[in-house]
């Protein structure tokens, strides 16, 4: 299968593809088949179709983009093969074959079972492989949204205005005293000197009283 039609769910390794081949060769000597997507298609609805073989290269491929949708839904398993021809031959018709349903595979019942428990765990290990690949990029986009806005935030807001506002105040305040120093002294210095002037001529005074 070099081309993945739209409706190809998962990959058949081309064993399990010979193998669904043989099945339905067996199933159509002492078994039952439904043959072509329509015939295929009512057997599904049915829920009489034990595994529904689809041939991946028919064209258009929307005579059989329904098959899978509606098998998951029934809960029938179904697998792909890579020819409508050899589908056709298989099943003992002369003109290629879109479909074959398997209502009931006689002879080839273990060729059957083989098919849906190899087609069962090829699914499982799609589904196993998607899941990692849908939670990597959540924790990508989580961490970045937590981290990087709050560092950004939080350091300028608390760090830088509390050192801007407060060293200023306290450096102020030492010149201001000075200065208040420095103008009180001198004020009481000339009443001293006034004082001795007033009393000095106060001497003169008494001596010529006594004369």
């Amino acid at each position: 299968m070099s081309k993945k039609p739209m409706f190809v769910r998962f990959e058949v390794s081309p064993e399990i593809m010979e193998r669904a081949y043989e099945t339905v060769k067996l199933a159509k000597d002492d078994g039952k088949l439904r043959k072509g997507a329509n015939e295929a298609t009512k057997a599904v609805e049915r829920g009489i179709t034990r595994l529904l073989v689809i041939a991946v290269d028919v064209d258009p491929p929307e005579i059989v983009a329904h098959l899978p949708l509606l098998a998951d839904e029934k809960k029938i398993s179904y697998v792909y093969v890579d020819s409508k021809i050899k589908l056709g031959e298989a099943a003992g018709i002369d003109v290629p074959s879109a479909a074959i349903a398997v209502v009931e595979a006689g002879k080839g019942k273990p060729l059957m079972d083989e098919v849906i428990s190899k087609v069962a765990a090829l699914r499982l290990k799609g589904s196993a492989a998607e899941a990692p690949v849908a939670e990597k990029p959540k924790a990508a986009e989580e961490k970045p949204k937590k981290e990087e806005p709050k560092a950004a935030e939080e350091k300028p807001k608390k760090e830088e205005p509390k050192a801007a506002e407060e060293k200023p105040k306290k450096e102020e305040a030492p010149a201001a005293k000075a200065e208040a120093v420095s103008e009180e002294k001198p004020k009481e210095k000339p009443k001293k000197k006034a004082a001795k002037k007033a009393a000095a001529p106060e001497k003169p005074a008494k001596e010529e009283g006594k004369a």
